[in-house]
This record gives C-alpha cells, sequence and structure tokens, in this order.
C-alpha cells in the first residue's frame, strides 16, 4: 500500500465514500480492493485526484480531475483536458468531472461529451472543488447522492442529458426480504411483513435525509461491515438502540399509542435487539444496500409500492388469512376518488374513512387533489390543514392490532417524500407527526372500533371499504345494545356491513357524498335498501368483478 492510502481517510458522502488522492495509480487502488472495476494496461498508471465509489462493494460512481486554472482557460485547453483523463474515467464509471478550483465541467465519460441539464442546457449543480477539498455541506452531499443517481439512470454511450429521476418499484426486493424472514424465522407470514415495512421506512428515511448520520441506514452498514465478532451483532446493537429510537423521537407516537414502525423481529416488544436474529438482520442489510447500488436510492419510490407488496403478499396462501379485510386494490381506490367531489371541497371540510386500513382513501384523495396536498405544507413552524382527513382502524391493547394504523402512517410518509425531504429539520418532522401522521390516522382501541364512535362530526366526503361479514355479527350487535348505543343503528341490517352503511349514513353532513365498497348480497336486504333511499339519494351503483378482493369470493359493489 502506498504512502497516500496509509495516510488517506476515506470521507464519508452519504451513500458513497470519496477518496481524495493524487499520487496513486489505478492499479494500486485496484490491487487494494478499493476500486473493483478491470484496469487496462494502457491507463493503470494513471493517478486521479479524487474517486468517489461505493463502500465495500468498490464500485466507483466518479472519476475527479483538478487541473491548474490556466490550463482550462480555453475550449480547446478544456477539451485536451478531458481527452487526457477520458480513457481512465471510461472504464471505471460514466461520470468524469474536471475542474480548476473556480468551474467545473461535468462529462459524460462514456461520450466524452459536457452532459446537459433536462432541457439541454448547460449542466452544473455545484463547484466539484468542494470534493477534493473534502468539504461538502450536508445538503450538498443529499444533492450528490441524487445526481449521482440520475446519472446512472440516464447517461449512456448515445445519451448525454440528464433525465428526471425514475420512481423505483422495489416490490421485488420487499418480496425477496420477507421470504427471507419468513423461512429462517418461521414466524407468521404478516409480523415478517412488518418487519419489512419497518426497515423499508428506515431506508427510506435514510435516503430522504431525514434522519442524523450517526443514526441512518448508512451508519448501520458501516458497523456491520467494519465490527469484528459475529455477523450483524454490532449493527443490530447500533439499530436498536441508537437508530430506531431517533425515529420513535422524530415521529412521536400518537394519542392511541402508534407511530410508523412496529416491527418485532430483529427487536422484542421492548424495543431491546434480539442478537439471535443478528446474521439474519445483517443478510437483510446487504439486500437493501445490494438494491441502493444497482438502482439507486429509495428517496424516489413509487406510491404504487406498498400496494404491489400487499397485493403480492395477499396471492399467497399465508396471506389471505391475515391482511385480506384492510386492503383495496389501488386502481380501485384511485377510480372512487376521481369520482369523488373531493376536487371541490375547501377550508372546513371533513373527509374519513371509518374503515381506513392501510391508509389507501385517505392518501389517494390527498395525492389526486393539489389543493388538499398544499395543506400540508408548514406555516409559521406548524402544521394545520384547513381540511380535516381522519381515518380509523379497529384495534385492542395487543400490540398485533396496532399494525394497520402504523402502516397507514408508514404509507403517509411515501405520499409526502417531497415534502419531508425539503423541509426536513427535526422541527417540521415533529410537527408533521402531530400535525398530519397522528391527525389523520387513529386507532380506536375498543372491541366496537369504529362503530363506537356516534357523535363523530359530520363529514362532507365518507369513502370507504368497511369489514363484511356475517359471521360475528351478531356478538357485535349485542356487543352495541350493551353500550346503549342500539338507537344508532335500528335499521336492522345484516352482517357488518349494514351496521357499517348505517354508520356512514349517519355521519354524513346534509348534501355530504359517501361512496362505500359493499357485497352486492346487501341488494337483497330490503331493510337497509329502503333506509339508504328514505336518508340519501342513490346516485349510482357500480358491479365489481368476482375476486376483486384476493380474500373473499365475494362479488363487491360500490
Amino acid at each position: 500500500m502506498t504512502e497516500e492510502l496509509l495516510q488517506t481517510v476515506p470521507i464519508t458522502l452519504g451513500r458513497y465514500v470519496y477518496y481524495k488522492l493524487g499520487a496513486t495509480t489505478l492499479a494500486t487502488l485496484s490491487r487494494e480492493g478499493i476500486i473493483t472495476a478491470r484496469v487496462p494496461s494502457e491507463v493503470a498508471l494513471k493517478k486521479p485526484d479524487g474517486l468517489i465509489v461505493v463502500p465495500y462493494s468498490g464500485a466507483t460512481k466518479a472519476f475527479i480531475e483538478y487541473k491548474p486554472p490556466q490550463e482550462l482557460r480555453t475550449p480547446l485547453q478544456i477539451g485536451r483536458a478531458v481527452r487526457q483523463e477520458l480513457d481512465a474515467a471510461r472504464c471505471l464509471c460514466k461520470l468524469l468531472v474536471v475542474t480548476d478550483g473556480e468551474k467545473s465541467y461535468w462529462i459524460n465519460a462514456l461520450t466524452g461529451n459536457e452532459i446537459a441539464d433536462q432541457s439541454g442546457g448547460v449542466f452544473s449543480p455545484f463547484n466539484a472543488y468542494d470534493l477534493l477539498s473534502g468539504s461538502v455541506p450536508r445538503e450538498k452531499i443529499l444533492e450528490l447522492e441524487e445526481l449521482l443517481d440520475r446519472i446512472d439512470q440516464s447517461l449512456s454511450d448515445d445519451n448525454d442529458r440528464i433525465t428526471a429521476p425514475a420512481l423505483l418499484d422495489p416490490s421485488q426486493l420487499a418480496r425477496t426480504i420477507w421470504q427471507k424472514i419468513w423461512i429462517n424465522t418461521g414466524k407468521e407470514p404478516e409480523k415478517c411483513l412488518y418487519n419489512v415495512v419497518e426497515l423499508f421506512v428506515f431506508k427510506f428515511l435514510s435516503d430522504i435525509g431525514v434522519l442524523e448520520e450517526h443514526n441512518n441506514f448508512n451508519s448501520v452498514y458501516r458497523v456491520y461491515k467494519q465490527s469484528p465478532g459475529p455477523a450483524g451483532r454490532s449493527a443490530l446493537t447500533h439499530y436498536a438502540r441508537s437508530c430506531r429510537p431517533s425515529v420513535y423521537e422524530l415521529f412521536p407516537e400518537g394519542d392511541d399509542g402508534t407511530t410508523i414502525i412496529n416491527g418485532t423481529i430483529f427487536v422484542n416488544e421492548a424495543g431491546q435487539e434480539n442478537l439471535s436474529q443478528s446474521r439474519l438482520f445483517g443478510e437483510v442489510l446487504d439486500h437493501l444496500q445490494g438494491y441502493s447500488d444497482e438502482h439507486g436510492s429509495f428517496k424516489h419510490i413509487q406510491k404504487e409500492f406498498k400496494t404491489r407488496l400487499y397485493e403480492s403478499f395477499l396471492r399467497q396462501e399465508a396471506g389471505v388469512k391475515f391482511l385480506g379485510q384492510y386492503f383495496t386494490p389501488r386502481n380501485v381506490v384511485q377510480a372512487m376518488v376521481e369520482m369523488s367531489p373531493a376536487r371541490e371541497l375547501g377550508a372546513g371540510a371533513r373527509i374519513g374513512d371509518p374503515f381506513c386500513g392501510v391508509g389507501g382513501f385517505i392518501l389517494e384523495t390527498i395525492a389526486i387533489n393539489d389543493h388538499i396536498y398544499r395543506e400540508f405544507q408548514p406555516v409559521d413552524g406548524s402544521i394545520a390543514p384547513g381540511i380535516a382527513l381522519r381515518g380509523y382502524d379497529k384495534g385492542t391493547d395487543e400490540k398485533e392490532d396496532e399494525r394497520t394504523i402504523i402502516l397507514a402512517k408508514a404509507n403517509m410518509l411515501i405520499y409526502f417524500s417531497e415534502l419531508l425531504g425539503k423541509f426536513n429539520s427535526p422541527e417540521y418532522l415533529r410537527a408533521f407527526s402531530n400535525g398530519a401522521l397522528n391527525q389523520v390516522f387513529h386507532l380506536v382501541r375498543s372491541n366496537l372500533g369504529t362503530f363506537g364512535r356516534v357523535n363523530e362530526e359530520p363529514y362532507d366526503l365518507i369513502l370507504t371499504n368497511p369489514p363484511y361479514v356475517t359471521s360475528g355479527s351478531l356478538s357485535l350487535k349485542r356487543a352495541i345494545e350493551e353500550e346503549g348505543l342500539g338507537s344508532h343503528y335500528s335499521a336492522g341490517g345484516r352482517g357488518t356491513e349494514s351496521l357499517a352503511l348505517e354508520w356512514v349514513i349517519r355521519n354524513l353532513k346534509a348534501h355530504g357524498t359517501a361512496l362505500l365498497i359493499v357485497p352486492d348480497g346487501l341488494l337483497n336486504q330490503r331493510t337497509m335498501l329502503a333506509f339508504a333511499k328514505r336518508e340519501c339519494l342513490v346516485r349510482g351503483i357500480i358491479s365489481l368483478p368476482l375476486r376483486t378482493f384476493y380474500s373473499t369470493p365475494k362479488k363487491p359493489i360500490y
């Protein structure tokens, strides 16, 4: 190892590391494992001034070269400087940066041409000399991470233009991790799924810059790769004792006691590390890191991702049993939201889903209607939407029953990734948790669930897919009577779907609108039809195909 390498301390740049060099050849860097690309003999003696690489894998992301200002004064000089380094850069990566300390030239190493921005103009995101000096501010590190992702996705030997960030769909990665956890632990498939979601949330929050560097995914992965002893033990300890509490601090639980994570395989219910699963934890970290190396960060993730994950889970025998009652296909949700009058509602309006599951109706209503989305931007340090959105789900004091609301809150993070990335101070995140997550989604800890909320302030719009089962509905009705709430459910229908329909109708404002999914058997309940026609104007009934919902053979309508 050269003296320079012995004295070089790699500088952490988010998911990457930067090596400040100048006297070390590519041959030496390859021999020491700092880079893994094959180095042709004709460039083996080249000495880059700086390299950005993926730690532990050796994949190179950027080749940086410094030239004195007098060597970059004319276009001819600039072209000569680029050609001098181009072959060496091309064998390692797509990006060559040449800088004189004042101006930087960002070059597609595959073509030798300057990189253009999305509109075809000059591309110069920031002065690369900051990299050479090792003084990149935190906000530039996030910018650099996204830039390197976009370069990998955009540049080719026939394209020099940066394109918009690609939206990632890591569904296959999630399925792979879920299966690995399930096979290795033998835990219930549902519990395995929630642990996958927790780690995806952790990676997502890390990639959008919400978590401090010492408590983000990169810090856990460094500990995993650098620590001696049994694989994953130190990393899991760091995650459980430092990273996980920092997430809870930034996103405090609401009045119902729920927050955004609640996995109980890698940690126990008290939050202590489960070291018997440390090796498995390390393997999951490798999967997450490998995906980022190949596809980029989780910063730009498709909103459909979790829906696809649930859908895939539900197609399996093990999954149907657990999540079917909560899942509505996203295309159905979007159609119902588009048909609703949500776009016409303004300040003071109330929108609700009394049986929200993982939050699809509420979140799609926000996503599809820009004026509602903007309600969640901070004003004077707080978040106080003028349009109230409320989603409720049933639970008890058991930890297992908290998970749907936790998933709804986790989903909400992805829908608001742009805002969270832009306003990522601890103060804003706590304001978002209190004014958005904990205000919108609520766990109702009682056997009656939403059915017990008979004095709810009425809504302008209700969108919902209530549970519909006949078995057990009699005991639910008895519980309603025992609570003295029988007068609120007097229409005389059968099954929970009739109770849900009655709740929805009684909790609408005058001239309010409801769109809900019920089994077509409800049309045979004359008492419920008479009640609905007496209390409401029924504008339409739409028949959905069989197996619209994987967990039930019933034919739904809305």
